[in-house]
């Protein structure tokens, strides 16, 4: 938003979009600019910047507009540079930390610290390790180890470990895998996201020793959780940890095949609509102190005692939560509404969304590659789109408006990433979100609240947040398998991607608007994707590499064939589905 005098009063939306545009063109391109370049746009931005400001001074000191034109594409263009060098230094920084080709396979000896939250797996136990000290190794290993974070393997063993113990191990050290495909995942792209360096496996040729208990947030979620599955058990108590502290250790994947089938991933972990409802009972909890107490108002300002104390309920919340990027969102809007009130003034409702999205932007450029970053601003910022006129939030039907708006607008996005649209999404959602965002997460905090004072009454707590849950998981697991499904698209372009979210933006505007009905054209490119096999006369020939041995596609226009499916579970179908094979003419297995 801009005043027309002087300096801009707010970001809009243009000038996120063009930061963003810039970070986007940097993880998109095939090689990475040289840090030279980056710093060279660092210093074109700031003199475009400069030039920005120095006419809107220009322009005040007149008692004259600026001229808006100029004005903005100078800020937009700078907003671009900016985005673009941010991410080069960042990429630069963090493949910096890369362990290093001629330590692969060495074995070296490490006092290491866990990180989050371990998992127990049927070959024994994985979990995130920071090196803190490196006590033997050859030359080059202190520097290449120390304070890296690596992707720990503990094949047989390992289930003691807990987070923020501090382990003396020996470890044999492995790089990060390349890709291996369509439809397969990126390990090289998931290390980038997770701050990782490198792989290891322990190694127990020498008892491994620990010297440090359990300690830090990390160790606080997992005695929750623990207490938890204490309390109503393993089984029942695997969605409620996921509510109360973001710890989806106890889903199998048959709980997750359920999730997706009714687009309720979402919700089972710790999303930044439970943290803007935690924020709210913080605001209400300080709103009502303020109000037994009225003296309290004449030494800090009311509304201002709620933006703290909704603020710090968030964090505190994202931190049980594990940091997650819909959380850190959600506590960035928050802060910037909490602001607003220190200062007394007023903003627009979209600038907590822009600031948040243009924070996480700039220091941490990688999350745009994520699902999370686009889903989680993208849900805020359709209801600011399509429901601008909404102010009463106990609104029943604003509030199942707000759910369906958002639910039809993120179809495109979630179809996207994950290459799949539920049948019944929608619909289970309408249902979903409300019952497990109004029911059972305050009960799955409750219990969280009172397990200081009272393990029975958590317990109890605790009880009838599963049985609530239970009976929304009961209600999906009785519907037949024909809706609990979903339908599959080969790997669209961004194009078709960006086209169907456009249409979406023009599909769900508020009545009245002429040939809205239109934008749902164009979101066809992406239900009905362009012919992902060979041309007429062509043979395609893909190799998959698999845990044992390799697979091969073979099609042409009117035949697919399929050599060495390889075991259940190896990852295989997901990616026939990213190529848009939706039938296999002839099987050949040359292995038993």
């Amino acid at each position: 938003m801009d005043t027309g005098q002087g300096r801009p009063s707010s970001l809009d939306t243009a000038t996120v979009a063009a930061l963003c545009a810039g970070v986007l063109a940097v993880l998109l391109s095939p090689t990475l600019p040289p840090r030279w370049i980056a710093l060279l746009a660092v210093g074109v931005a700031a003199v475009f910047g400069f030039a920005a400001w120095r006419m809107g001074n220009i322009a005040a000191s007149r008692c004259a507009p600026r001229p808006a034109v100029a004005h903005g594409a100078l800020v937009r263009i700078a907003a671009f540079l900016l985005g673009a060098a941010m991410c080069a230094l960042h990429g630069h920084a963090t493949i910096s930390t890369r362990l290093p080709a001629t330590l692969d396979g060495e074995v070296v000896r490490v006092d290491a610290r866990i990180v989050g939250l371990p998992e127990d797996t049927e070959t024994g136990s994985r979990a995130i390790v920071r090196v803190e000290r490196v006590l033997e190794g050859r030359p080059g290993s202190r520097t290449a180890l120390e304070r890296r974070r690596l992707a720990l393997r503990w094949y047989g063993g390992g289930r003691a470990l807990r987070p923020g113990e501090v382990w003396r191990l020996d470890l044999r050290l492995g790089v990060v895998g390349r890709a291996l495909g369509p439809g397969f995942g990126d390990p090289g792209r998931r290390a980038l996201l997770d701050g990782v360096a490198g792989e290891a496996s322990v190694q127990t040729s020498t008892r491994p020793l620990r010297l440090a208990p359990a300690s830090g947030i990390d160790a606080l979620r997992d005695k929750v959780s623990a207490a938890i599955d204490s309390a109503i058990g393993p089984s029942r108590g695997r969605f409620i940890t996921a509510l109360a502290v973001g710890d989806t250790r106890g889903l199998d994947d048959a709980d997750w095949d359920r999730l997706r089938a009714f687009g309720l991933t979402h919700l089972i972990a710790i999303s930044g609509f439970h943290v803007g409802l935690v924020a709210g009972f913080g605001a209400l909890a300080v709103r009502l102190l303020w109000w037994l107490w009225p003296r309290l108002a004449l030494r800090w300002r009311r509304r201002q005692a709620a933006a703290v104390g909704a603020t710090a309920t968030a964090l505190g919340y994202a931190a049980l939560a594990g940091f997650s990027l819909p959380t850190v969102r959600t506590v960035l809007m928050i802060a910037v509404v909490c602001v607003v009130a220190f200062r007394r003034a007023r903003s627009s409702r979209w600038q907590p969304l822009l600031l948040a999205a243009a924070l996480i932007a700039v220091i941490d450029p990688l999350a745009l590659l994520t699902p999370g970053f686009w889903l989680s601003c993208g849900g805020v910022a359709w209801l600011l789109w399509c429901l601008p006129g909404a102010q009463d939030a106990f609104d029943g039907r604003a509030f199942l408006k707000a759910q369906w708006v958002a639910t039809l607008g993120l179809l495109p996005i979630a179809a996207g990433f994950f290459l799949q649209v539920p049948v019944l999404g929608p619909l289970a959602n309408l249902v979903a979100i409300p019952w497990i965002s109004l029911v059972v997460v305050p009960l799955a905090l409750l219990g969280t609240l009172l397990l200081p004072l009272s393990e029975t009454a958590a317990g109890l707590a605790w009880k009838a947040a599963a049985g609530t849950f239970d009976a929304l998981w009961d209600g999906l697991g009785a519907l037949p398998p024909s809706l609990a499904s979903s339908f599959w698209l080969p790997e669209a372009s961004m194009l078709a991607v960006a086209l169907a979210v456009l249409g979406a933006a023009i599909a769900l505007l508020p009545r009245g608007w002429p040939l809205r009905h239109v934008g749902w054209v164009l979101v066809l490119p992406l239900l009905v994707p362009r012919g992902v096999g060979p041309a007429s006369g062509e043979v395609e020939l893909i190799a998959f590499p698999l845990p044992r041995g390799d697979a091969v596609l073979v099609r042409d226009r009117h035949a697919t064939v399929l050599i060495d499916a390889g075991p259940a579970g190896s990852g295989l179908v997901p990616v026939l589905r990213a190529l848009g094979v939706s039938r296999i003419d002839l099987r050949i297995e040359t292995r038993g």
